[in-house]
């Protein structure tokens, strides 16, 4: 779009832009959410309370992410041991896992690591959100903060984040950096949780990924054959966890619903993110995709270490990632 073509509007923000809002509701309550709107049907909400995590995404009003029943809660009621993490992740779009530990819970030396760590339950600092006009055919609405995951006698992790959606365009760019502003190495991991939910997630949605496939246990077993495939939800279905080995410098994932003509393409560098889960869990209730680059295999952090798998960043370093989400759509 031109910025001439806008001569009909006293404000873009009648058709893009950002706004923001305060939720006033049950676990919700005090819980800020910046909503992005690109003019062409593509609508996300970012949760500075929740370390700038992307808690839902639309595009020409259908619904694309999970969320949990609990929605984005505010970050006090946040439970640090074995699985309380799953009481309030917000889920959407994308949820953060780490910086010191991701996959299940574990103790070492006597400290408690619960499910994913909790950077997701920090709030951002130094937020802001702006509409910036690179030339008179280019304008991105960029929003940036930081999230502090520190502690006395711990690592000092910081990381800054960018989230840019182009006017015009669906299309969304997520930039993190990762730094070390301690003056000792430490250990850190990141995982980006991708949750996708009805009705882009339903009966004869594909996916595509090109990769060599292998379950995590027996359960991810039995499905292995229909890894790629969407059913229909099933009570007491158990979750189905598939490791990709993925081919190519660039991670290419994409789900398409054909009956609704929508669908998503996840794209992320492997230099960084080498590492490919997906988390199948067709749920009655719970029906969801997890689609999940991250920078080291799916383990605690009591078993990286002991494989020498953690990566870990030296005083002062930094480790940058970046993931770009493009929307399909055909109207009906």
């Amino acid at each position: 779009m031109k910025r001439r073509e806008f001569e009909c509007y006293t404000d873009l923000n009648q058709i893009a832009g950002f706004s923001r809002h305060i939720l006033a509701d049950g676990l919700e309550n005090g819980v800020e959410i910046i909503e992005i709107r690109s003019g062409n049907g593509l609508r996300v909400g970012v949760c500075p309370s929740r370390g700038l995590d992307i808690v839902f995404a639309e595009l020409n009003g259908v619904n694309l992410t999970w969320r949990h029943p609990n929605g984005a809660i505010h970050p006090a009621f946040y439970g640090a041991e074995n699985f309380d993490w799953l009481r309030g992740a917000p889920s959407g779009l994308v949820t953060t896992c780490g910086l010191e530990s991701f996959g299940p819970p574990c103790e070492i030396g006597g400290e408690k690591w619960g499910i994913h760590d909790r950077i997701s339950y920090l709030p951002a600092r130094e937020v802001s959100a702006q509409t910036l006009w690179h030339d008179e055919e280019n304008c991105e609405f960029r929003l940036s903060g930081s999230v502090r995951q520190t502690r006395l006698f711990g690592a000092n992790l910081t990381l800054s984040r960018t989230i840019s959606v182009n006017l015009g365009e669906n299309r969304l760019v997520l930039r993190d950096e990762i730094r070390n502003a301690g003056f000792e190495s430490a250990p850190f991991c990141v995982l980006y949780h991708c949750n996708f939910g009805f009705p882009l997630v339903e009966v004869g949605a594909q996916l595509s990924i090109d990769s060599d496939v292998t379950a995590r246990d027996a359960e991810a077993q039995s499905g292995l054959e229909n890894w790629a495939q969407i059913e229909a939800p099933v009570p007491n279905f158990k979750e189905q966890v598939f490791f990709h080995e993925l081919s190519g410098e660039t991670g290419r994932v994409s789900l398409w619903n054909e009956e609704r003509k929508v669908g998503v393409e996840l794209r992320f560098s492997r230099a960084g993110l080498p590492f490919f889960t997906q988390w199948k869990m067709l749920g009655a209730g719970a029906y969801v995709l997890g689609l999940e680059p991250s920078n080291a295999p799916l383990a605690n952090r009591e078993t990286l270490l002991e494989r020498g798998e953690m990566p870990v960043l030296e005083a002062g370093e930094s480790r940058s990632f970046e993931l770009e989400f493009e929307f399909w759509s055909e109207k009906l």
